[in-house]
C-alpha cells in the first residue's frame, strides 16, 4: 500500500488531524510550563487556568477522532483498490476463457462440416498400389538332338502378380506394364490379353481375401522369349466407398475367376 496515494478528501482530514494533535500537545506543553511556574511562585489557580488543559484534551480527542477517520478511509480505498484489480483481472481471464470456448466451439463446427461434406460427397482420391516382377528367358527342351531349344507359349513360364488392397477399396483402375529386364525405354502399357512381344498377360483378373483388413487383386503374366528376362508390372487404383452400395458402383475394372 502506498501511503501518500490517498484522495484528496482522505488527505486534507489526515493533515487537519495531524495539525490538531501537534497544536493540542504544543498548548497542553504551554500550559503545564505555565502552572507549574504559577505554583512555584505561589499563584492560586484561576477558574480560565483550569479550563485550559480541558480544552487542549478536548482538541486532541478530535484531532485524533479525525486522523482515525482518515486512517479508516484509507484503508477502505485500499481495499476498494485491491478489489478492483482482482475484479479486472478476473474480467480478464473470463474474456480469455469465453474467447477460447468459441474458438473450439468453431473448430469443431468445423470438424462436423468436414466430416459431413465427406461423407456426403463420397471418395474422391484414389489410392494407388504398383507390384512389378522379372521373368527370366523361356527355357524349353529340344524336340531333336540337333535342333536348338525352342520356346512357345505352351512353354512360358507363369508368374502372378497380386497386389494388396484395403477390403473395402474398389478398384477404379488397373494398369498393365512390360518391358524388357535393365531397359531403358520406357514402360509400354499392355492390354489385359493382349500379346507384347513375347509376352502376354492374362485377359482376366481375379480378387481373393488376404487377411481381415485387405485383399488381394491379382492377374497373371507369361514370357516365352528365350533369350532376354522381361518384366511386368501391375499399377492399381482404388477408392474407399462409405457404403458397399457406392462401393459397386465405384468399381469400374469387371472382376471375374483368372483364365487357366
Amino acid at each position: 500500500m502506498n501511503i501518500f496515494d490517498l484522495d484528496d478528501r482522505v488527505a486534507a482530514a489526515a493533515v487537519a488531524a495531524a495539525g490538531t494533535v501537534i497544536g493540542s500537545l504544543v498548548q497542553l506543553r504551554i500550559l503545564w510550563r505555565k502552572e507549574t511556574s504559577e505554583r512555584s511562585r505561589g499563584v492560586p489557580a484561576s477558574k480560565k487556568t483550569r479550563r485550559g488543559p480541558i480544552l487542549a484534551v478536548c482538541l486532541l480527542l478530535i484531532g485524533a477522532a479525525v486522523g482515525g477517520f482518515a486512517f479508516s478511509r484509507y484503508l477502505v480505498q485500499q481495499s476498494d483498490v485491491a478489489s478492483a484489480a482482482m475484479r479486472a483481472q478476473l474480467q480478464t481471464q473470463l474474456a480469455q476463457i469465453s474467447a477460447t470456448a468459441e474458438r473450439l466451439e468453431r473448430a469443431t463446427q468445423s470438424d462436423h462440416s468436414s466430416s459431413s461434406k465427406a461423407v456426403a460427397d463420397g471418395p474422391r482420391d484414389a489410392d494407388g498400389v504398383t507390384v512389378t516382377t522379372t521373368v527370366g528367358p523361356c527355357r524349353a527342351a529340344a524336340v531333336a538332338a540337333d535342333a536348338a531349344p525352342t520356346c512357345d507359349e505352351h512353354d512360358a513360364p507363369r508368374v502372378t502378380l497380386c497386389a494388396s488392397v484395403p477390403s473395402l477399396a474398389a478398384v477404379t483402375v488397373m494398369d498393365l506394364y512390360a518391358r524388357p529386364e535393365d531397359s531403358s525405354q520406357p514402360w509400354t502399357r499392355v492390354a489385359p490379353g493382349q500379346e507384347a512381344g513375347r509376352t502376354r498377360f492374362a485377359d482376366k483378373v481375379i480378387e481373393r481375401a488376404e487377411t481381415d483388413q485387405t485383399k488381394q487383386v491379382c492377374t497373371g503374366f507369361s514370357s516365352w522369349d528365350g533369350e532376354t528376362a522381361y518384366s511386368a508390372r501391375l499399377v492399381v487404383k482404388y477408392v474407399i466407398a462409405p457404403a458397399a452400395s457406392e462401393a459397386s458402383n465405384a468399381q469400374l475394372v469387371p472382376i471375374s475367376g483368372m483364365a487357366k
